[in-house]
């Protein structure tokens, strides 16, 4: 899961260029109301399988299980609005390189590319190689216990180049599931931008929602298991929210998107399974109409703890199934209270360590890389 800058550069535009008027989106800082929502998502992660290990596995009506699967859903839509964001801040520096770039769609493409595959690998690809040289159990937890696989070469081929769900491999580490799909998003997420910047027309991207939908329910009909197809209505209403905050700006109150948040999430978890997908649907839709409608929040405690967890939350979403794994299993002998100390020291520690040694390093290469192809291209 990745965090991209929620900022846009203040460029001249030719005339040829549709204008973006600012909203809360797309504040000239990094908005608050996006930090809340990923940091809200990855914390449902993180509880929901800290819950699942210790047993707790409902509390009244509300189905503990599924808050994994939810954390996840909220990423989709939170991702494709912010790279859709980032998408355009690349477009529009295209107008001050030559002008025979300007309208290269290849090179617009492999730019995005680059920035992302430097993004999403290199901690994934660090992750996958400790799992495999010191044979952590990291491949499912239930209630107290976590699992792990014997990889062939196959298996840990696939993980390292996070194709799982092509290749019909179980993911070395649990929550990496859904990065195969995120990677796959990304292959489409550019041509769809493309699609959409030469008008604020919301009518565009409902129709290619609406037509995922009929090819989900379809697909659905025949093959249950989860695919890409089936995560398609979940990824849009993100390129939703971003074209509607093009044009509309936002008039509910900042002090109502938490609570809207939560209460979303409660109607979500409320019974079922999570294989109801009508509702993973629904649920990511009205986050991507609700998105543009709340000004940022300011509540300066709330800004701040939601951007430290948003700016850790890739390290925070690849690690805690380590710092579960080990405080309450590994080390289960020792007193409650030592577990716990030892699993928030862990859970804040490592994805900080893992930002700073192989996240953001890497993520600087990836833009030198991707500037230097485009002035060589």
């Amino acid at each position: 899961m990745n965090q991209p800058t929620y900022t846009l550069p203040a460029l001249m535009l030719p005339a040829s260029v549709p204008s973006v008027p600012p909203t809360a989106v797309q504040a000239g800082q990094e908005n608050s109301n996006l930090d809340f929502l990923r940091a809200f998502a990855v914390l449902l992660v993180l509880f929901g399988h800290l819950t699942c290990f210790h047993g707790l596995l409902a509390l009244g009506p509300l189905n503990l299980l599924l808050m994994g699967a939810l954390g996840v859903l909220l990423f989709f839509v939170h991702t494709c609005l912010v790279l859709m964001l980032s998408l355009e801040r690349q477009w529009k520096s295209f107008f001050t390189a030559s002008a025979d770039k300007r309208g290269s769609k290849r090179i617009f493409f492999v730019e995005f590319m680059i920035r992302r595959l430097f993004r999403i690998y290199p901690l994934s690809i660090t992750i996958v190689v400790l799992i495999v040289a010191f044979h952590l159990p990291q491949a499912s937890v239930e209630p107290g216990h976590f699992f792990g696989v014997r990889p062939d070469g196959g298996d840990i081929i696939a993980n390292l180049f996070l194709v799982q769900n092509l290749t019909h491999r179980v993911p070395l580490l649990g929550p990496m599931w859904s990065l195969p799909y995120e990677l796959q998003m990304y292959l489409f997420l550019p041509w769809l931008f493309l699609l959409l910047i030469p008008s604020r027309s919301i009518w565009r991207v409902v129709l290619v929602w609406a037509l995922s939908i009929g090819v989900a329910l379809t697909v659905l009909r025949y093959q249950p298991n989860p695919n890409l197809v089936l995560f398609v209505p979940c990824f849009l209403p993100g390129v939703i929210a971003y074209q509607l905050q093009r044009s509309v700006r936002p008039r509910l109150p900042s002090f109502l998107w938490p609570p809207v948040v939560v209460i979303l999430a409660g109607l979500f978890l409320v019974g079922g399974t999570g294989e109801h997908w009508t509702k993973k649907w629904a649920t990511c839709l009205f986050l991507g109409v609700a998105l543009p409608m709340f000004s940022p929040i300011s509540s300066r405690w709330l800004v701040a703890l939601s951007h430290w967890i948003a700016k850790y939350s890739y390290g925070i979403y690849l690690t805690h199934f380590f710092s579960i794994w080990f405080a309450f299993e590994r080390l289960g002998h020792l007193p409650e209270s030592q577990k716990i100390a030892v699993f928030l020291a862990l859970a804040v520690a490592l994805p900080v360590f893992f930002y700073h040694l192989v996240e953001k390093p890497l993520i600087d290469v990836g833009k030198n890389v991707a500037d230097r192809y485009v002035a060589l291209a």
